[in-house]
């Protein structure tokens, strides 16, 4: 394999193969909504794109945050496909980046990161500075390979990718500052949800205090600081939009998408345990 951070869908599993199933019709329906709305002929055939995408990597990065609950990656996909409207190519990148960086700290897939992920990694992180015009996204890359390169069976090597990432959002500030000197605000509306979502989803880090669900080679279990520090990864990437104005939640819409999905799972699922009788 080059990769240690891959996971291919297998078809074994029946949410893997709904998935695959539900990626399709999610194009079909953005594609409809988009035809109805009067897009053009390429925006349409970009909704199509944008609704799959969406809907794949909302569900993708929520079953990183909570790999015991396939509930929290469905309804995350479901949220995430609403934001295709305002999904852009960039908004990808940051999506799937951000997987990619939660997926190292929490070692999902089983083995480290190879020096080839980290590399691939660490520079989609400092594309993601340059294409936000911001430094804030380096910073939290750097704190990712850092977490990697302390937490249980440390990889020592991911220091360096953590200094090289904090380099270039440290030159970067020193060039042009935090982002955009100006960039349209959110809504007091806007951001009162956005708060309520990061309050929650920080309440269901806490709630993470054990997990079952074990690593695709060689059948570990999954180490509970190691999902709780993805989990705290993914939160901070979210926070970015609200340094970042209306361009910024734009960029981290999904994000926010699986956070949302992830955070009420977690809150309302014991709600709908039966209690044991006595």
């Amino acid at each position: 394999m080059i990769t240690s951070i891959g996971r291919p869908l297998d078809r074994n599993y029946a949410s893997n193969r709904m998935v695959l199933r539900l990626m399709p019709l999610a194009g079909v329906v953005a594609g409809v909504v988009a035809l109805v709305r009067g897009w053009s002929l390429l925006h349409i055939v970009g909704g199509v794109v944008a609704g799959a995408l969406s809907a794949f990597g909302g569900w993708a990065l929520a079953r990183e945050l909570a790999p015991d609950h396939n509930a929290a990656a469905f309804a995350s996909m479901a949220l995430a496909f609403t934001t295709f409207t305002v999904a852009e190519p960039l908004s990808f990148l940051v999506l799937f980046t951000t997987m990619f960086l939660v997926r190292i700290v929490n070692r999902t897939a089983g083995p480290a990161a190879r020096v080839g992920d980290s590399l691939v990694v660490s520079g989609l992180a400092i594309a993601v500075v340059y294409v936000t015009k911001s430094p804030l996204f380096g910073v939290v890359a750097a704190l990712a390979f850092a977490l990697d390169a302390v937490l249980r069976s440390a990889i020592r090597r991911q220091w360096l990718f953590s200094v090289a990432c904090l380099v270039v959002a440290a030159t970067w500030f020193a060039h042009y500052g935090f982002g955009p000197a100006v960039s349209p605000g959110m809504g007091v509306r806007m951001i009162g949800f956005l708060v309520v979502v990061a309050l929650a989803f920080a309440v269901a880090i806490s709630l993470t205090r054990t997990v079952e669900s074990r690593a695709d080679v060689g059948g570990d279990r999954l180490s509970v600081s190691r999902v709780r520090a993805g989990m705290l990864i993914a939160l901070l990437v979210a926070l970015l939009a609200f340094l970042l104005g209306r361009p910024g939640f734009a960029l981290t819409a999904a994000v926010w998408a699986s956070l949302a999905g992830v955070a009420g799972t977690a809150l309302l699922t014991p709600l709908w345990r039966p209690r044991r009788t006595t």
